[in-house]
């Protein structure tokens, strides 16, 4: 027994001896968004075998200390995302790890309910607030934004890439590939920049922004660096409506949210000394276009500290398989907090669920936050406009050492490799061959030297008058002049075995900021609608598989030789001045042709003319010489007056025309989009056809929204008319109740249009002695629709009906129509 102590003293030590020996490490983390790689907070960490868990912190990071060899599976979850699973196996040494986990409904997710909903009671309490939180109902903001878009590919395979002829010249771009940041490997391939000064006023509404620098490697277009700004950008999640693509979304704090929302508060957490509740919200109901998402929100002021948005899987969005949207905000002081980043990523894939993936990545940080700032009061001071956003001198033109200073974050080493591989594609000819060869298939113009071709869909074409038509074409670039565009054609029928052409020259005197511009031309050819401004024109090739059969073509020559200047005069107004000289001459089925020789009698004319419009507001994309609208937010209002003029160069004629119009594209959300135009005019004086209102038709199969569908050219003639066109984008609609239409994401719409039109007896009798037109005499014509759109994503389809006059005998006029049209949208 007295042995007893000594065999234990030595059994303890061999116990301290192997516990001393046996190896320690850690395994350390971080959860983040696999799509914002925003961190997850608070998310549940175990292994699934041996049950050791912990809950990781606010900013998604956790830490094991371990003393025994893993072979284990990790499991992590958390409300609102699928269960990450994880199979490990080490012994040793210290491991660090990224889960990125999937937004979705995890496998032991459980709804509990209860008698008071506290989900919504909080958003009741949020709404409370609602005002006071929105920053758009601060007396005047500003700040300093710098954005970062980023452009990436995934889903393709570069071992085969590399082998495709076209793409093998360019195989060192798939150096850059990135497999390690993602589950799935991805390519960066561009990145646009820009730092900004942006002020907001409530009282008068008006809205600032300079932009002081953009960097858009490849080109320089000033538009493309305003649209970069964040004018155009803002999120508010406060308001009712959040705007993705151009549509409006139902935000979960829109006035009305508990119609479309389920709401729950999933956790309440202390972060940074302050309790939060974890707040989240789903759609009720599946089809309509909401959010699914979450918020940490303040227990005792009711102010949200971080918010994440989803797009909802049913949505109704083309082309994009996920977008997610993420923003933060930060007290600046002990009332307010204010947005300090944002986040918008996209994944667009237009070929299906495999095929090729184009990501973008939006960030935008902010800085020097000011509110209610006498400052701001003095910028608006002198500011007449609503909105006015201007670029620096040289925005376009900074050092990378320059760049270096002015970013809110330095690039990550994706950023930095994608600048390096854009400047080395640029100095590669082949590149700028491919991409001259990819312009020209989707524009249909090419560049050789300082000529322009194209476009290529002009080429052929065929009609009853001239068989056959070839027409080529041929322009200057901005190699030749920078401010002086010529262009020309020369078109030739087999059939009529007849030249035609026209000469052209823009001069534009002043681009920015009020565009000023010359245009002088001459052509001679077939008139292809009169007052006709369609989708497909006549002369095109594609025109010819959509033409209506058993319809009466007319045909007319005109000779045009005119002078224009255009002015923009600011404030949304503009002018254009036109002197004209006209030659018309009828060439099959119309009147004043001689039934023995066939020729037709030929009408001069000289006229003056005034163009002024209103679009306060409007927004464009600048070309090389022109500028193309992307519409304005208020109405646009075009009114235009013309006088004919006897005696100068032949003409005959005396004749005032007015006309006037206004149109609008209104969101009436969430019922959708109203577009809608009214239109009026009145031709003063006794004067042939080709100078009165030759009402818009249309001869083919493919939907013109300005025209009248089951209305054939030079159909209806008059000398007083009005009109009105509506058009109400429903969206989903009644589709979003059938499972079929709903998964193929059609969507519903009906026009209406309706045209009222007189001919005075004197016109009458001069232009319709041969009844090749038809007169609306005091009545209307009124045609109206319905159909599906969103059709393989690209295909419209409507189903029009006459609904007056309806009676007409000769020629037999069909009184309902199937039209189908093209359009990308999402």
């Amino acid at each position: 027994m007295k042995f007893f102590p000594k065999y234990i003293f030595a059994f303890l030590c061999i116990l301290c001896t192997g516990a001393a020996n046996a190896q320690s490490f850690t395994l350390s983390g971080i959860v983040v968004d696999a799509h914002t790689k925003e961190p997850v907070a608070y998310a549940s960490v175990y292994f699934r075998g041996s049950g050791i868990g912990k809950t990781a912190d606010s900013s998604g990071k956790f830490t094991f200390s371990l003393t025994d060899a893993i072979n284990d599976t990790l499991e992590i979850s958390y409300v609102g995302y699928e269960v990450f699973k994880e199979p490990l196996s080490f012994s040793g040494g210290d491991h660090n790890i990224t889960v990125q986990m999937q937004r979705g409904k995890a496998t032991n997710e459980v709804v509990v309910k209860t008698k008071i909903n506290k989900g919504r009671f909080l958003w009741r309490k949020i709404m409370s607030k609602k005002k006071q939180y929105n920053r758009y109902n601060l007396p005047n903001f500003g700040y300093e934004a710098y954005n970062k878009l980023e452009v990436d590919f995934k889903n393709f395979r570069p071992e085969k890439a590399k082998k495709n002829f076209l793409l093998k010249p360019f195989a060192f771009v798939f150096d850059n590939i990135d497999s390690t940041s993602e589950k799935e490997p991805f390519l960066p391939t561009y990145l646009l920049e820009s730092v900004s000064d942006y002020a907001y006023q409530k009282n008068k509404k008006k809205y600032f922004e300079h932009i002081k620098a953009s960097k858009t490697i490849g080109f320089n277009n000033e538009s493309i660096s305003r649209m970069l700004g964040v004018m155009n950008q803002n999120v508010n999640v406060y308001g009712n409506y959040v705007n993705v693509m151009d549509k409006d979304f139902i935000g979960p704090f829109n006035d009305n949210a508990d119609d479309y929302y389920t709401f729950s508060v999933a956790d309440t957490q202390v972060i940074n000394g302050k309790r939060m509740f974890h707040f989240m919200f789903r759609p009720k109901r599946a089809g309509q276009n909401t959010f699914e998402g979450d918020a940490w929100v303040v227990s005792q002021t009711f102010q949200i500290q971080k918010i994440s948005l989803y797009l909802g899987k049913d949505a109704n969005v083309n082309f994009i398989d996920r977008i997610s949207i993420f923003q933060e905000f930060i007290p600046i002081n002990d009332s307010v907090y204010f947005l300090n980043r944002d986040k918008f990523f996209a994944d667009f894939k237009v070929l299906g669920k495999k095929s090729l993936t184009l990501i973008g990545r939006k960030t935008t940080s902010y800085k020097d936050i000011v509110i209610n700032s006498d400052s701001i009061t003095k910028l608006f001071e002198t500011q007449s406009l609503e909105e006015v956003v201007k670029t620096s001198e040289n925005v376009n033109k900074f050092s990378d050492s320059a760049w270096g200073a002015m970013r809110h974050d330095s690039l990550s080493a994706n950023e930095k490799s994608i600048y390096v591989t854009i400047n080395k594609l640029l100095d590669m000819p082949k590149f700028q061959k491919f991409k001259k060869n990819v312009k020209f298939l989707a524009t249909g113009y090419t560049d050789n030297g300082n000529v322009e071709f194209g476009p290529w869909f002009n080429w052929v074409s065929s009609n009853q008058w001239e068989g056959a038509r070839f027409r080529f074409d041929l322009g200057t670039n901005t190699g030749f002049h920078k401010k002086i565009y010529l262009h020309g054609y020369l078109a030739y029928g087999t059939k009529d075995q007849k030249l035609k052409g026209l000469m052209e020259a823009y001069w534009l005197l002043k681009k920015t900021p009020k565009r000023f511009r010359l245009h002088a031309a001459y052509s001679k050819d077939i008139d292809n609608g009169i007052s006709q401004v369609g989708e497909v024109s006549q002369d095109n090739i594609f025109s010819l598989a959509i033409r209506k059969p058993n319809v009466t073509r007319k045909f007319l020559q005109l000779e045009d030789a005119r002078f224009d200047v255009f002015k923009d005069l600011g404030r949304g107004f503009s002018s254009e001045l036109f002197l004209v000289h006209r030659r018309y001459t009828p060439l099959l089925n119309l009147p004043f042709i001689d039934e023995t020789t066939g020729k037709g009698q030929t009408f001069s004319n000289f006229e003056v003319a005034l163009r002024m419009r209103y679009a306060y507001l409007e927004q464009f994309v600048e070309g090389d010489y022109f500028r193309y609208s992307l519409g304005s937010k208020y109405p646009i209002v075009e009114a235009t007056i013309a006088k004919g003029v006897p005696g100068i160069g032949g003409s005959d004629y005396k004749y005032t025309k007015f006309s006037a119009s206004v149109k609008d594209r209104m969101k009436i959300s969430p019922l959708g989009s109203l577009s809608w135009k009214v239109f009026a005019g009145k031709v003063d004086g006794n004067v042939p056809f080709t100078f009165l209102e030759n009402h818009p038709g249309n001869d083919i199969y493919y939907y013109n929204s300005n025209a009248f569908n089951l209305m054939n050219r030079f159909e209806y003639l008059s000398d007083k008319y009005a009109g009105i066109s509506l058009e109400h984008n429903v969206g989903s609609g009644l589709f979003r109740f059938i499972p079929l239409t709903r998964k193929l994401k059609w969507r519903q719409f009906w026009t209406a249009k309706t045209l009222w039109g007189s001919l005075s007896p004197e016109n009458n009798t001069l232009n319709n002695f041969s009844s090749k037109f038809r007169t609306l005499n005091n009545s209307n014509y009124t045609e109206i629709g319905t159909g599906i759109d969103n059709i393989f994503k690209i295909l419209r389809v409507d189903f029009i009906w006459r609904v007056s006059p309806t009676n007409v005998k000769e020629p037999k006029t069909s009184n309902f129509g199937v039209f189908g049209s093209f359009q990308f949208q999402f």
